[in-house]
């Protein structure tokens, strides 16, 4: 196994915008110590950043774009190449302006086989600092895939200055090894039939603590449907919080090479994709707690919920992953999905699918 270089040309903007195809207003490169309400070498951003940094310019709406040509296109077609997706997207204070990155990956007649995008972070998930954070996307690369075409895209909310930020991006593939299987079961609601939203007194693979879910079909009347955000490879389900105000859902999964574990060889890659409908804030938090054999939890990942802001106010789901060294002594791992309705309506409408867990070598 084994992890290509960035696939990325000037990727943290250290040389202008070379490599960078503008497509809509004008993307402008910016230094650290530039002054001027932008961000600072101290900000949060990436830990190894250089001297400059992308911006929207002073464009309402600027894009930009490269194709990058995959590698390993045997093991591509093999189904056996990963893709990560990663960067550092921020934007100034308390303003909603904002960065993502997307890619897409095409055929050798430019099909677009499936897409993968992080951002943006909002300001309330900066905590209204001005700043980068990181954002990570990962999957696997679908067969057929021989390009990738990476678009910035910086959105203003107000104001002259178009303040999303973006540095540090990457994309690589990771080439072979086992074959890792995800310990969530039934983690997108396709164990059983989907419905229409009435909650489930049972779902497969899970345990029901508090409401009742509900596994819908894609398509319902007032859900997503195929088309809106969501996973590129998804199938007819996803999990919601049925009619209650907070529902839960757990299931306690084995952990496998625990000699590996208990040595720190051991990572997990963690991850799900959350939503929720229109404008409302109904949302699910994804977590997961690694548990000894006796004890209280060695380690705790949580993800989401994603808000209206973050999905613009349309219905769909966004990608959340983490990964991390599974906490020496780990025994079990306790998944938990928490649905909370914002308070309007009657359904809650947080949506979750393609959720996994993998254990891998470090």
């Amino acid at each position: 196994m084994h992890t290509t270089p960035n696939l990325l040309v000037n990727p943290g903007a250290e040389s202008g915008s070379s490599g960078w195809t503008s497509l809509q207003g004008a993307m402008a490169v910016t230094r650290y110590d530039a002054g001027g309400g932008y961000p600072t070498p101290t900000d949060p951003g990436p830990p190894d950043r250089g001297t400059a940094f992308f911006t929207g310019g002073t464009a309402a709406k600027s894009r930009a774009s490269q194709d990058a040509t995959l590698p390993n296109t045997a093991e591509i077609d093999a189904g056996q190449a990963q893709y990560t997706l990663s960067g550092w997207l921020g934007g100034w204070s308390s303003q909603a302006d904002d960065a993502s990155l997307t890619a897409e990956f095409l055929s050798a007649s430019n099909q677009v086989l499936a897409t993968a995008a992080i951002g943006p972070v909002t300001p309330a998930d900066r905590g209204n600092a001005t700043g980068l954070w990181a954002r990570t996307a990962t999957g696997a690369v679908p067969a057929g895939s021989r390009t990738a075409r990476l678009t910035l895209v910086f959105t203003r909310s107000g104001g002259s200055s178009n303040d999303g930020y973006a540095d540090g991006l990457s994309l690589t593939l990771t080439i072979g090894g086992p074959t890792v299987s995800n310990l969530i079961v039934n983690g997108s609601g396709e164990a059983g039939p989907g419905g229409t939203g009435t909650p489930s007194a049972q779902i497969p693979g899970w345990t029901t603590v508090e409401g009742a879910a509900a596994v819908v079909k894609y398509g319902t009347s007032g859900y997503p449907t195929t088309s809106d955000p969501g996973p590129s490879d998804r199938g007819t389900n996803f999990l919601t919080g049925g009619n209650s105000v907070r529902t839960r859902l757990a299931q306690l999964v084995t952990l496998p090479g625990t000699a590996d574990i208990d040595a720190g060889r051991s990572r997990f890659t963690f991850g799900g994709w959350l939503g929720g409908y229109a404008t409302q804030n109904d949302g699910v938090r994804l977590s997961v707690e690694f548990l000894p054999a006796d004890g209280p939890p060695l380690g705790v990942v949580v993800l989401g919920p994603v808000t209206a802001a973050e999905r613009s106010s349309r219905s769909g789901l966004l990608q959340r992953t983490a990964q991390g060294t599974v906490p020496p002594g780990s025994r079990t791992a306790r998944v938990l999905l928490l649905f909370t309705r914002d308070g309007s309506g009657t359904a809650n409408d947080g949506y979750a699918d393609a959720l996994h867990l993998t254990i891998g070598a470090a």
